[in-house]
């Protein structure tokens, strides 16, 4: 028996399959380019991601028996959507994240609702990441196309639906919309009419890990599979790497410390303070099954910097891939550095989407050694994280355990640091794809493996490390940060920036 974990990305698919005890059987992967045309806009092509999306499938199973998987759970980034005609032909790429389109149109849909009103409804800030801006520029841009559109899905449930599967989207995709009431966990009516698109057209909405069809006759072929194998919409990744660290209830913070660096916590909507939870750029999104939500705070730089440093600063030992890492992690200090740096190479993030700062390093020194820039970098990541962990706490998140995954959760220096200046105890999973391993829990809940998601969760995710903070080194932290968040000050140029107590620019 196979369950299979499909992982759509901006960059590339993954397609893993999972034999017994979530054991990885076999790997596929396929990349894809970002199309770039005008400055600010960044699309992929749908009918590409869904080829990957087959090719990856394909590459992965034939190493089983087909016949055997039982299930297939999608996932994917979020913010995009695809538009499809009466027949189900893609009528044009996806905007993604980064796409700009939808920013002149804001004020456009702010006659409809205040920002607070927006947020309140949907659980998003106003932002043109978000697909009802982008939406709202078809409209005006491209009028003779949107009147073609008879379908509009979401990343993972448009791959799911060229699978077999019903016209349904999970709720953590259809929140990142922003067309989502997140309370009502249906589709926004006022905010439809605004953009001017029809109830027929947007996908049922189901919580994610729901079973939203199975194959049909023309990919089972292709794949090698029955048409009873079924398909389960994961969702947003972020949902997924979160249930893959062991997430469940109000307090499990899951720190995805990949490309991007996320803190996924599980929050109590009755208990938090949502107009600070507005004011940091903090969304709301709708968790599983449970009735619970997170929020996503975020640094866009995250892994970024330090496959930036690997491969530009110590190219000696850049081919070595992710032993290379360990290499440099040898050659950094065990204590504090002298240096600050500002980790903003990709833009910086919550709770200022601060993109115009420049990524910058102060202090150097003709005798600064390699070892103390990686470990600089590292550390200017983590003040910018534990600028979010202070956000959260300040908007009334309850945090009592966070769980380390991705593959920045291999570095024991990066770890212990972290420890040390957030001032907590750090786990780490011993599952670091955490993402890939839910995909797999989900399936095993929903073909009688387990019972439900939390049971899955009990029996194969795992801690492999404790990390306590060091009193030495988190004191000398604390006197750190202040001068991080001075330095960050002066560099962005006077304009304000959140700083929790204690830790103000004076």
């Amino acid at each position: 028996m196979y369950v299979i974990g499909l992982d759509v990305g901006t960059s590339g698919v993954k397609s893993t399959v999972f034999g017994e005890n979530a054991q990885i059987v076999s790997h596929a992967r396929r990349e894809y380019d970002l199309l770039c045309g005008a400055p600010g806009q960044y699309e992929l092509d749908p009918e590409v991601l869904l080829q990957k999306s087959v090719e990856a499938l394909r590459e992965s199973v034939a190493a089983v028996n087909g016949k055997e998987v039982r299930a297939i759970c999608i996932t994917s980034f979020g913010e995009s959507f695809v538009c499809m005609d009466k027949d189900d032909r893609v009528l044009a790429n996806t905007m993604i994240y980064m796409d700009r389109r939808g920013t002149q149109e804001i004020p456009e849909f702010l006659e409809l609702a205040d920002a607070d009103e927006i947020y309140k409804t949907s659980g998003q800030f106003v932002d043109p990441m978000f697909g009802v801006y982008k939406l709202l520029w078809m409209q005006k841009h491209k009028p003779q196309l949107m009147e073609r559109v008879r379908r509009i899905s979401f990343i993972a449930d448009f791959v799911a639906y060229k699978l077999g599967a019903e016209h349904t989207c999970d709720y953590s995709l259809a929140a990142r919309s922003a067309l989502f009431n997140i309370r009502k966990k249906t589709w926004w009516a006022g905010a439809m009419t605004h953009v001017g698109l029809r109830a027929d057209i947007l996908p049922q909405t189901v919580p994610s890990g729901s079973v939203t069809g199975t194959l049909n006759r023309k990919s089972a072929d292709i794949l090698g599979m029955d048409t009873s194998v079924k398909l389960i919409i994961g969702g947003h990744d972020q949902i997924l790497a979160a249930c893959g660290g062991g997430a469940f209830k109000p307090g499990d913070l899951v720190n995805g410390m990949g490309t991007v660096d996320c803190m996924t916590p599980i929050l109590d909507i009755n208990s938090v303070d949502t107009e600070k939870l507005m004011h940091f750029k903090l969304p709301l999104v709708p968790y599983l099954h449970t009735g619970a939500y997170v929020t996503y705070a975020i640094s866009v730089s995250g892994g970024c910097i330090i496959k930036w440093f690997r491969d530009v600063l110590a190219k000696d030992v850049a081919g070595l891939s992710t032993a290379a890492y360990d290499i440099l992690g040898t050659e950094a200090p065990e204590e504090p550095t002298s240096l600050l740096a500002i980790p903003y190479f990709a833009g910086g993030a919550t709770p200022d989407m601060d993109d115009k700062t420049p990524a910058t390093i102060t202090g150097l020194r003709l005798g600064t050694t390699r070892g103390e820039i990686f470990r600089a970098l590292m550390e200017g990541e983590a003040y910018e994280m534990r600028r979010c962990v202070d956000c959260l706490i300040d908007a009334g998140v309850d945090i009592r355990k966070i769980t380390a995954v991705g593959g920045g959760a291999n570095s024991s220096v990066w770890m212990q640091l972290r420890a040390d200046i957030f001032e907590r105890k750090l786990y780490t999973a011993r599952n670091k794809e955490a993402g890939t391993l839910a995909s797999a829990l989900l399936c095993y809940a929903n073909i009688g493996v387990y019972r439900d998601i939390r049971e899955a969760q009990e029996h194969l995710v795992e801690i492999e490390s404790v990390h306590l903070p060091e009193q030495k080194n988190s004191a000398a932290y604390v006197k750190k940060r202040k001068e991080y968040h001075r330095f960050y000050e002066a560099v962005k140029g006077g304009q304000p920036s959140y700083f929790p107590a204690g830790d103000a620019v004076i």
